[in-house]
């Protein structure tokens, strides 16, 4: 243990509970969420909400994305809250991870943050994770073409996209995908985006990176679709956390079911 991992330790008893939590998988994966003793609560936070929203609009089945997938860590957390709150729920969970594998392409200019990443990070060793893999399914080359072939296919409705794509350009690219027919969306689906925070070597600013790919979306005319900033509250959670300020929701207005009532 490092000396910040104990000062953190003794100053908030909390988080030795909440490490055993983690863990020991102790409770339900909800009763983790709240105390966020798990392994990206992001991802478990997105899966519960488009779990709960497929089943209050009749759908017995719904997709859920990561653009960047790199050494499949994420995906196959992905899959494990899928299969489990999929199960317990009653609606079957389509795990999809988009990526290049061949690492990161060359930077276009500045927008794509170059001081930060360069090109070749998060090489994919695409053989071992197939055989990692146990329902997610992976959807290999240049988002540009990969998303026009996943529309193609008519997936379930999806209902959470994690964006992880580093740059610009490709976060951008990625985008795209919002320019699918209605069927291919519930109403409001949670985004995550990875790189969104400053951690005194980032710097990301809303001139370049994802944030800069967030705002443009946002300009485009129209009103039929926007992504917005938001913040959970009690009692989903329980204490605050950097990935809280990490989400968005992708709002369909022209939806056929976004006017449909919700609340319990």
């Amino acid at each position: 243990m490092d000396a910040a991992t104990l000062v953190r330790a003794v100053c908030c008893p909390h988080v030795i509970v909440r490490n055993l939590i983690r863990s020991l998988s102790l409770g339900s994966l909800e009763f983790r969420l709240a105390l966020q003793a798990l392994d990206k609560p992001e991802y478990a936070f997105g899966v519960k909400h488009a779990i709960d929203l497929a089943s209050k609009l009749n759908h017995r089945r719904v997709s859920v994305v990561e653009f960047g997938v790199g050494t499949g860590l994420g995906l196959k957390t992905l899959e494990r809250y899928a299969e489990e709150l999929g199960g317990k729920y009653g609606v079957t969970v389509d795990v999809y991870g988009f990526d290049l594998s061949s690492g990161l392409p060359a930077p276009s200019d500045y927008r794509d943050v170059p001081y930060f990443w360069k090109a070749g990070d998060y090489k994919m060793d695409v053989e071992s994770l197939q055989a990692e893999l146990t329902r997610a399914k992976l959807i290999l080359g240049d988002v540009r073409d990969s998303i026009a072939k996943f529309a193609q296919a008519k997936p379930a409705p999806i209902g959470f996209i994690s964006f992880d794509l580093d740059y610009y350009s490709s976060t951008a690219a990625a985008f795209r995908i919002f320019d699918g027919a209605d069927e291919m969306f519930l109403p409001r689906v949670i985004c995550y985006f990875d790189d969104v925070r400053s951690d005194g070597r980032a710097l990301h600013c809303e001139y370049a990176g994802e944030l800069r790919a967030i705002k443009e979306f946002n300009e485009l005319p129209g009103e039929v679709h926007k992504l917005c900033a938001f913040r959970i509250q009690k009692p989903v959670v329980k204490f605050d956390a950097p990935w809280l300020r990490q989400l968005w929701a992708y709002h369909r207005f022209s939806h056929a079911q976004y006017n449909i009532y919700i609340r319990d």
